[in-house]
């Protein structure tokens, strides 16, 4: 199959540092480029693809902004459009591209990684001739209802986290200063259960994050047993969880999914993390983590986990969140929209409500 897929203006792909929806995309389009397919991957043109890279901006522009997102999807979809040989597939992950693919009469699979908000969810509504992939049923729960849905979980490259048996004692908490992150309880935790804490992240420049960084984070992070290591890129990412005795996700929203968590169990490491959002999906308890309900059961189980059977975790962890097994997933899905997309045009033809399942 020719497929595109459009990631963002606002990080290079694969992202060095923070970048959970270009992580996704580098993934998915190596992973299809790997099966034999033709990809072309709209993203910055600093991103690095083995495949057909174009971009319209030279290097990334951070802080994200409607006005660069608009001008990105509406070349890349232009690009598309005016593609000689079509494609059978074209992958989207930014909402502003919904309106612009049907004006320009491309059927696009949408993937949704973010929590609900009402403007998006009525755009989705309005638009039923989208394919709408979820990251988490839980996400789909609280979405609006949409006629023609997938869920599939992300997965990630295996090979990029060695398991490790090793535990050094400390806990960690890795990603975004941010209140839905709750990394201030992360280290309250830690404190309680008398085990040092690895913190590494930073907080984003919005108001409301640095908000809670100067009143929550800032002051803990001078108190004795922390260490805070600022943004881990991934070599130094996966040293600090395949050294550590759990990862600690005290999230405090409906996480869509947490891609951080996946990465843990992978080297090994268990997560335990509240029972919100995604995380009731992807840890399976006794195996891959533990789920806790408040802080006070977060201490508890950073005790129970110190003789984890780390290898079980890793294995666990492979078998339901390869990017071998989600890049299959999307590649039925893309099979599946490319027939159903040769029948007449959406104004045609009636679209049924389905709902397929495809994950971990």
């Amino acid at each position: 199959m020719r497929i595109a897929i459009v990631s963002t203006p606002f990080v290079r792909v694969p992202p060095c540092g923070y970048g959970g929806t270009e992580l996704f995309c580098s993934h998915l389009a190596e992973g299809l480029h790997r099966r034999g397919h033709q990809v072309t991957l709209f993203a910055t043109g600093d991103s690095e693809f083995s495949g057909v890279l174009k971009a319209l901006v030279a290097e990334a522009h951070w802080p994200p902004t409607d006005a660069i997102d608009i001008a990105h999807l509406r070349w890349s979809l232009g690009e598309i459009a005016g593609d000689a040989d079509g494609y059978d597939a074209v992958q989207i992950n930014s909402a502003h591209g919904i309106g612009l693919a049907r004006e320009l009469g491309i059927s696009v699979v949408y993937t949704l990684h973010h929590v609900r908000e009402e403007s998006l969810s009525q755009m989705y509504a309005a638009h039923p001739e989208v394919h709408y992939v979820g990251i988490s049923q839980r996400q789909l729960e609280l979405e609006v209802p949409l006629c023609d849905t997938s869920l599939i979980h992300h997965g990630v490259e295996v090979g990029l986290y060695p398991p490790s048996k090793r535990n050094d004692g400390y806990v960690v908490h890795v990603g975004r200063f941010a209140p839905e992150k709750g990394t201030h309880l992360a280290i309250d935790a830690a404190r309680r259960a008398e085990v040092p804490i690895v913190v590494a992240g930073r907080a984003h420049p919005n108001d409301n994050d640095q908000r809670y960084y100067r009143q929550e984070v800032a002051p803990r992070l001078h108190l004795p047993g922390v260490e805070v290591v600022g943004e881990a890129y991934q070599e130094r990412k996966v040293a600090l969880l395949r050294g550590a005795r759990a990862l600690l996700c005290p999230i405090q929203w409906e996480e869509p999914f947490g891609l951080i968590a996946i990465e843990a169990m992978l080297t090994g490491t268990p997560v335990i993390g509240f029972a919100r959002g995604s995380f009731p999906e992807i840890i399976d308890p006794g195996v891959t983590g533990l789920l806790v309900s408040d802080l006070r059961e977060m201490v508890s189980a950073i005790h129970m986990v110190r003789g984890w059977d780390r290898m079980r975790c890793a294995r666990r962890a492979r078998e339901r969140f390869s990017s071998d097994r989600m890049v299959a997933d999307y590649e039925r899905l893309f099979a599946s929209t490319a027939r159903r997309w040769s029948d007449p045009p959406f104004e045609e033809r009636e679209i049924p409500v389905r709902f397929a399942r495809l994950t971990g």
